[in-house]
């Protein structure tokens, strides 16, 4: 209960500082759903920008629907995917999983992401190359299914903020269920009329600001604290960046950070 009041101020301070971007998972082809399971493999240890090059290529090259990519080889798959981390790797993975879902649900990705939660997540982690997180992008993004993503954006800001005991090393399961606890089906988001009411968008848009913050703002090794307007994205979509890079004056999480003000002390401290 103590959780829950710091978890929505933050989100509060996250929404305040960069609004609502409806287009912050951009789609290049006609099927969302499996567009964003491509995009959750691929971004593993990837920008994003690289994934959306990759995307593009496998729409010029008809390599873009499940049935397709379970007909072609790694041989044929890897150069479409250089940029993005391991393609030698990903492309295999990548078939295996248009495969799967070709044998399961004869391709049609809204059937399979339409199965009840749990079970989907356990096959989801049966998968070759797909572990906790991609599993709950796959399932928050494409399936609209109410779990909240575990990533190292995440910890990285929930300890400098010192929002939950040991993020950093607690077991990724259990971390995800201390913050869903904390975030119940019946919260309150009337203050939030672009989340519907919806706990699902709740978890999305909470993610996507963390990350987004972490990107601008809370980078590991040398965090933007004091930048003002940190630089955009290049984006192949421009609009992606349209609302997520304002012009702002540093970081809206300085007076809370204890990062920030513990640096601040050593600075005063030298000087």
């Amino acid at each position: 209960a103590a959780l829950t009041p710091r978890l929505m101020a933050l989100y509060h301070s996250l929404h305040d500082h960069y609004g609502h971007e409806p287009h912050w998972w951009p789609i290049f082809g006609p099927d969302r759903n499996w567009e964003i399971v491509i995009g959750a493999l691929l971004v593993q240890q990837s920008k994003w920008e690289r994934v959306e090059a990759a995307v593009s290529r496998l729409l010029e090259h008809q390599l873009y629907h499940p049935s397709a990519l379970a007909a072609t080889s790694p041989e044929l798959l890897s150069p479409l995917l250089a940029g993005v981390a391991y393609p030698q790797q990903k492309a295999p993975k990548l078939i295996q999983l248009a495969q799967h879902l070709s044998r399961s649900v004869g391709g049609d990705t809204t059937r399979w992401l339409a199965q009840p939660t749990l079970p989907l997540r356990d096959e989801l982690l049966s998968l070759t190359g797909i572990g906790p997180e991609t599993a709950d992008v796959i399932l928050l993004y494409a399936g609209h299914h109410p779990v909240f993503v575990v990533d190292a954006y995440l910890r990285r800001l929930f300890a400098r903020l010192d929002l939950i005991s040991n993020c950093l090393t607690l077991p990724y399961e259990r971390l995800r269920a201390t913050i869903e606890a904390a975030l119940p089906p019946d919260i309150d988001l009337r203050a939030y009329p672009h989340l519907v009411g919806s706990r699902t968008m709740l978890f999305w848009d909470y993610h996507a600001l963390i990350n987004e913050h972490c990107i601008h703002h809370c980078l590991a090794s040398r965090p933007h604290c004091d930048t003002a307007s940190a630089p955009r994205r290049p984006f192949t979509r421009p609009d992606k960046c349209a609302t997520h890079c304002p012009p702002c004056l540093g970081c809206p999480l300085r007076p809370v950070c204890l990062a920030y003000r513990h640096q601040a002390t050593i600075s005063v401290i030298q000087d």
